[in-house]
């Protein structure tokens, strides 16, 4: 080992210096406490063998700075003194020293000493190639992580502004990647299909499921029974639910997920959707400035699979919107009035802003609702899907 012997004793550093040479050590001295620490920080140490009582800077008052200061690897220091009694070893262990020599120092004392230091060292580098081994790992999987936010977000759809509907969505996972996932597309001119979906859970497993029944609610034609028209839409959703509930059994995931799927008739001027243990969706008449909760209740997809599913049917004027949301929004508190954000107190938020249009809800909802302390440590996948007719 690399070893500093501190000491303003001239024989004595002689001495333990003569003795760790023969003991196969690399040896620098220093004659204080101040005189070591310079050579500390320009040397490159393993132990230090350092005199208690010493001027300028005697040894305990260099432990603390030894400790205090941030180097690359451990410096693992052998006190020698003569001193006795408890309260002076105690003293001593808290300033950051590891073991003690009595004075005079023995060649066979001090290999006892360094034999120890040498097992403390070895273990302390084996540890730190091992967390930096960690470190990088960790680091790579961040960095796999956020491109996995980033490929999970740019599978969601973008923002429909047409004549006909106006589409705003908000969504924060909880970790990286999250459970919740939405998507719409236009099967027909006249017609919408769209679904908000909730996989049981959150993290990786969750997002890897929701990312792959994303894409295939989309493309999966035999989940719909039919094709997409205008005559064979009207109970469609409650197939679809039916034969996603077969497919998620069948893939014998441990996830479930809750759902609302649905179609909607721009000709007919009107919404089919199925509710699958989804939060409650709220419909706003604009003629009325009226906000409804839809209490309509269904079993989970991938539980059950005696599962039976109804279609639900709105009519729908202009100004009307459709908002779908996940749990993740009522398992925080409101900014606004520091409650729960479920049940009433939901509502009665959504009540505030219900005459706003599409993108000033989902911005609201994010600005005003919660803090960005709060979006940046979710307990759960947050998700909010708003459809303003036009």
């Amino acid at each position: 080992m690399n070893i500093l012997v501190v000491d303003d004793a001239a024989d004595m550093r002689m001495i333990i210096r003569q003795l760790l040479i023969q003991l196969g050590h690399t040896v620098d001295t220093a004659i204080d406490g101040e005189d070591a620490w310079t050579k500390i920080l320009e040397g490159n140490y393993q132990t230090i063998v350092c005199d208690w009582i010493m001027p300028k800077l005697d040894g305990l008052e260099l432990c603390k700075r030894i400790r205090s200061h941030d180097f690359d690897s451990y410096l693992y220091i052998i006190l020698l003194t003569g001193m006795s009694g408890k309260q002076n070893l105690i003293s001593a262990l808290d300033a950051g020293t590891d073991d003690f020599a009595t004075k005079p120092v023995s060649k066979a004392e001090l290999q006892v000493r360094l034999c120890a230091a040498h097992r403390v060292l070895t273990l302390e580098h084996s540890l730190a190639k091992k967390n930096a081994a960690l470190i990088e790992m960790n680091r790579h999987i961040d960095e796999d992580l956020r491109n996995a936010y980033i490929t999970q977000r740019n599978l969601l759809p973008a923002p429909i502004r047409n004549n006909k509907l106006t589409t705003s969505w908000l969504y924060e996972p909880a970790i990286f990647v999250g459970g919740d996932t939405f998507n719409y597309y236009s099967p027909t001119e006249d017609l919408l299909v769209f679904f908000s979906l909730d996989i049981s859970g959150h993290g990786i497993s969750a997002a890897m499921l929701s990312m792959s029944l994303q894409s295939s609610m989309s493309l999966k034609r035999g989940l719909y029974g039919n094709p997409v028209r205008h005559d064979t839409i009207y109970d469609m959703p409650s197939t679809f639910a039916k034969n996603a509930n077969k497919l998620v059994l069948e893939n014998e995931s441990s996830h479930y997920l809750t759902m609302i799927f649905g179609i909607v008739d721009f000709k007919e001027k009107e919404i089919h959707f199925v509710q699958a243990g989804h939060p409650y969706p709220l419909f706003y008449k604009a003629q009325e400035k009226q906000l409804e909760e839809i209490k309509i209740t269904g079993f989970p997809i991938g539980l059950f699979a005696e599962a039976e599913y109804e279609t639900q049917h709105l009519s729908f004027a202009s100004g009307d919107k459709f908002i779908l949301y996940s749990d993740g929004i009522s398992e925080n508190d409101s900014v606004i009035n520091n409650a729960p954000l479920e049940g009433d107190n939901l509502i009665e938020h959504f009540e505030q802003i219900k005459e706003k249009p599409a993108a000033e809800i989902t911005e609201h909802v994010h600005k005003h609702w919660l803090s960005e302390e709060q979006m940046k440590s979710l307990p759960d996948d947050l998700s909010l899907l708003v459809l303003e007719f036009q």
